[in-house]
């Protein structure tokens, strides 16, 4: 069992160090893009690092699901192990949610412009851009919230540990979220004239309350997660204290010739 367990901590060791490149790979590819957008130009790597997102996003679950046979053997380095992946789970979120608000955003209005320009048409005003913003940060939203709404509980301690740290990563990027949301609404509702008219078809991404949704969502899962840790982490004390009683007990020499007997007598009473 001994020597199965240590397979699985050698095999985290060299899946989580190509996770790791991976993810750099993806930030450097994605920085690349941010500075094209930043000069104007269109983005060159997004499928790229979208690909990229993917793919260490698989590789990370798979690893956790390696780290909780490492809990469940009581591995010594089973809680080493989880927080390198769940570093790993952070920095994804971090680039995710950076890809989606910049890249993302930024590309869609940048292709806009070239294309407008190389049929002749007029190039998009100004405020357009905010439009297309919101529109990204609802469908940010709308998956998130699909997120927090599917995501699982957890029956026994390895297993809910994994999805609280998993959890707390994705309410990080939530919170950080809000102001980008702040920022939103202000280009929504800045008094005609402010600085040129309303954004075009604002009325359809006007209802930004549900941006709120993931938000209160989130902090209810996360409330509710840590009382189930709480709960959880109590309950299995209690049941390896049963154990290790059990244990004694069926271990126990019940004979009267036993001279431990009166005094097991005494424990009973």
């Amino acid at each position: 069992r001994l020597e199965r367990l240590q397979r699985v901590v050698t095999k985290l060791q060299m899946e989580s160090g190509i996770c790791e490149e991976q993810l750099n790979q993806a930030d450097t590819l994605l920085q690349a893009d941010v500075r094209l957008l930043a000069a104007g130009k269109a983005p060159q790597k997004a499928a790229e690092v979208e690909r990229d997102l993917d793919k260490a996003d698989a590789m990370i679950r798979l690893l956790f699901n390696d780290v909780q046979s490492l809990k469940d053997g009581r591995h010594p380095q089973g809680e080493q192990m989880y927080r390198r992946v769940y570093r790993l789970h952070e920095r994804l979120v971090s680039i995710r949610t950076e890809y989606n608000l910049r890249l993302k955003s930024g590309a869609s209005v940048t292709a806009v412009t070239t294309v407008s320009v190389a049929s002749g048409q007029r190039r998009p005003e100004p405020d357009e851009a905010p439009l297309r913003y919101l529109q990204d940060l609802l469908a940010w939203v709308e998956e998130n919230q699909r997120r927090v709404t599917t995501a699982e509980w957890g029956a026994d301690l390895p297993t809910v540990e994994t999805h609280l740290g998993a959890h707390r990563g994705l309410h990080r990027a939530i919170e950080e979220f809000r102001a980008k949301v702040e920022r939103a609404r202000a280009d929504e509702v800045r008094p005609p004239g402010c600085w040129g008219p309303r954004v075009p078809g604002a009325d359809e991404v006007r209802p930004l309350g549900p941006t709120l949704s993931p938000q209160n969502s989130s902090k209810s899962r996360l409330r509710h997660l840590e009382s189930l840790h709480g709960f959880v982490s109590a309950a299995t004390k209690e049941l390896l204290w049963l154990s290790e009683r059990e244990e004694e007990e069926v271990a126990f020499d019940w004979s009267h010739h036993n001279p431990a007997m009166a005094a097991k007598k005494e424990s009973y009473s």
